[in-house]
């Protein structure tokens, strides 16, 4: 039931009934008489505690929601901003988000109620802060295009260089957010000249941000290169999560135009997930810690402080909790984006071969294989590693790499590559290893021929392994169309060794002067299809024949010319001729 308007009149303003009236705290406003709901908003407000006025001011409101007269409206004016202002301490002191709410309902209702209010502006800003933190984009634009409409009477109002920045900046973030690249390019525009002007380098950088991102949205990739310097500060908007998968994305664009050079600059420029996650975790923490000392500070001394200096401190404690708002919702968009940090390593250590900084490929290939083991490509990133290894040369990182890929017996998209470089490294190696011993025999120290014998040592090591990692593909992959290379590079060693007994038994199965028809690489049922068996018979026949076992040797040679030990051909799909098997063999030993 509604009360009269002369009661109210009468309960409204007299400070002298605070002293006589028996308040409960506890009490829920819509139980209250009036007059006490009245005392209790203006004691609230007197004390600067719009908190917790504004339960009293929503009944106010309520309970005279339909009265037309104009001296009640005028009350409702004077109470309908600080109601507001309430509902932002409320959320600057819990944190819930439905205090925004709140607060930008009672602003909005205030500025259309009550529109040429000197406080009607300001409430507008307010409403757009609120509606920012929501989430609200479309609605907070809206309200801002209205505040800087130059046709509109609010514009003349906002005096102040920070307050139409702010504005400028919060439309820019919502057309930003909701990728209107219309509305948004000359927002973008009008943001960057004016913190130019006002010399505000964080505002400035999120303008070159948003329109970064527009340019490269759009393919008009081009436009972005004359506002890349102005990206290389430490400002807050280089670690926006948007602006950085943007970059990359420009970099893919440009990389795909073999444009490799200037997507460098764009790589160079884009942060990892793990940097803007720190920056937000970071900022988070100190934006609360703020928030928190603040409050604190409030509530032992804000009883005693000047009403003013607790105004602008309760307008700070506002400010905070807004900032820390967006704070947290970054952060939390990163943490539910996937990382992309794999990939834009891996974009920029491809790109680095792209333009021969082969060093740079190296160790960004060897340091995303490192620190991503578990990774679905590690076995890309370790082959990578590999090839650039040996693209530059560093042998220790080849073989190391080499052996690490060879040791996991689940990757085999690259394996034939790996063990065919690996075996020629190791044999390049013996064999130079074994020069070396050769010369440091001839030394007539102890310490030379100790040498001499220390490096033989290692050389037949590494010989080792080169048998070890040839025998090992044939066993695992004799139809491979490296076999042929890998019988090849060990009859030459065999060879240049003079180990013709070994060749013999490993390739052909000779042992003691004896064919052993289980034994030998052209004796294996696995072996009848390899690309590899005329170069065993090859090289097999030529052990004979540098053994002095001529007619050991025909029945091998034969089946490489293709005639029997008479002179007859062979069965159909006997093998090739001496002369093509003769030029694979070679071109496996180079």
């Amino acid at each position: 039931m509604r009360t009269p308007l002369k009661h109210f009149l009468k309960y409204l303003f007299p400070l002298f009934l605070f002293l006589f009236l028996e308040t409960s705290w506890a009490q829920n406003p819509g139980d209250m008489p009036l007059r006490q709901v009245i005392a209790q908003a203006q004691d609230l407000i007197g004390k600067g505690d719009f908190a917790g006025a504004s339960p009293f001011l929503d009944e106010l409101e309520i309970r005279f929601q339909d009265e037309k007269d104009p001296q009640v409206e005028k009350i409702l004016q004077q109470f309908g901003f600080v109601r507001g202002i309430g509902y932002l301490q409320s959320f600057a002191k819990e944190g819930d988000q439905d205090y925004l709410g709140r607060a930008a309902k009672a602003f909005g209702f205030f500025a259309e109620q009550f529109p040429t209010d000197p406080k009607a502006v300001m409430a507008m800003q307010k409403r757009t802060d609120c509606l920012r933190a929501l989430h609200e984009w479309k609605e907070a634009a809206r309200v801002i295009e209205t505040l800087l409409d130059k046709n509109q009477p609010y514009r003349k109002q906002i005096l102040k260089r920070s307050e139409l920045l702010s504005l400028f900046f919060g439309r820019a973030q919502c057309y930003h957010i909701e990728q209107d690249w219309v509305k948004g390019e000359p927002a973008f525009r009008s943001l960057l000249q004016f913190a130019d002007a006002a010399k505000d380098e964080d505002r400035a950088a999120y303008a070159v941000s948003c329109l970064t991102e527009m340019f490269v949205q759009t393919k008009r990739i081009d436009e972005v290169f004359p506002l890349l310097p102005r990206l290389s500060g430490d400002t807050p908007a280089r670690y926006d999560l948007r602006l950085n998968v943007n970059l990359m994305q420009g970099a893919e664009q440009l990389s795909q135009a073999e444009r490799h050079v200037e997507a460098s600059l764009f790589y160079s420029l884009t942060m990892t997930t793990e940097e803007i996650q720190s920056f937000y975790t970071e900022r988070q923490k100190r934006l609360q810690n703020e928030l928190s000392r603040l409050e604190q500070f409030l509530a032992l001394r804000g009883a005693g402080l000047p009403s003013r200096r607790l105004e602008i401190l309760k307008e700070k404690s506002n400010d905070l909790a807004m900032r820390l708002t967006n704070a947290n919702g970054s952060l939390k968009l990163v943490n539910d984006t996937p990382s992309f940090t794999t990939t834009l390593r891996w974009r920029k250590s491809d790109n680095f071969q792209s333009t021969q900084r082969d060093w740079e490929a190296f160790w960004g290939f060897y340091w995303l294989y490192k620190d991503f083991p578990d990774h679905d490509s590690v076995e890309n990133f370790i082959y990578a590693a590999f090839a650039s290894a040996n693209k530059v040369k560093h042998r220790e990182k080849s073989i190391e790499l080499g052996e690490e890929y060879l040791a996991n017996k689940t990757w085999k998209k690259f394996r034939a590559d790996v063990t065919f470089i690996m075996a020629n490294a190791y044999r390049e190696q013996a064999e130079k290893l074994q020069a070396i011993s050769a010369s440091l025999q001839m030394s007539m120290t102890t310490v030379g021929k100790e040498r001499a014998a220390q490096t033989k040592e290692q050389s037949e090591q590494y010989f080792a392994r080169f048998f070890a990692l040839c025998d090992d593909f044939l066993e695992i992959m004799p139809e491979h169309k490296y076999a042929r290379d890998f019988v090849g590079m060990m009859g030459s060693v065999y060879f240049a060794r003079k180990r013709f007994d070994k060749l013999l038994e490993k390739f052909a199965g000779y042992e003691n002067g004896k064919m052993n028809p289980r034994k030998g690489y052209v004796n294996k049922k696995e072996f009848l299809n390899s690309p590899a068996m005329p170069t065993a018979h090859y090289m097999s026949g030529l052990a004979l024949l540098a053994s002095g076992k001529f007619d050991e040797a025909k029945p091998l040679l034969g089946a490489v010319v293709g005639v029997n030990m008479e002179g007859m051909p062979l069965a159909e799909g006997a093998l090739s001729s001496f002369e093509d098997t003769n030029s694979q063999e070679s071109e496996g030993a180079e």
